[in-house]
């Protein structure tokens, strides 16, 4: 079973309390050089927007974010923008962190954030752009 699959066992499995999938999210973020699992993670993430999934967004996009980098943030950024009806700590966390940690990758990706055709992308990487480091 790849660490994607199992991942997603346990994000599902009612009776795991999070911190099997919390382990599994630090093992993938241990093995980034395997930039194949960035595709599917970015698609599991958006299956757990769609659900209206706010557990899944977040465990699923703290991986993304172990697995891609600050290279994960146009994702993440347009994932927070969409509204599951939470109070998005978890995922504010990770942007904030990649922001904080990304340097000019992170202002070059929240530039383009910042110029999406979505109000609320936008709005989001305006946020997140408070978060990088002053020059």
């Amino acid at each position: 079973m790849s660490l994607v699959d199992e991942l997603l066992r346990l994000i599902e499995d009612p009776d795991d309390d999070s911190t099997g999938a919390y382990d599994v999210v630090d093992l993938i973020a241990e093995n980034t050089t395997d930039e194949t699992l960035v595709p599917r993670l970015t698609a599991e993430l958006q299956r757990f927007l769609d659900k209206g999934d706010f557990y899944g967004r977040d465990v699923v996009g703290d991986a993304l974010a172990g697995a891609a980098g600050v290279a994960a943030l146009p994702a993440l950024i347009r994932a927070a923008a969409r509204d599951l009806g939470d109070d998005q700590d978890g995922l504010s966390m990770t942007i904030v962190e990649l922001v904080e940690a990304g340097g000019p990758r992170a202002r070059a990706f929240l530039r383009e954030s910042a110029a999406d055709d979505s109000p609320a992308v936008r709005e989001t990487a305006e946020w997140a752009r408070g978060f990088l480091p002053k020059d």
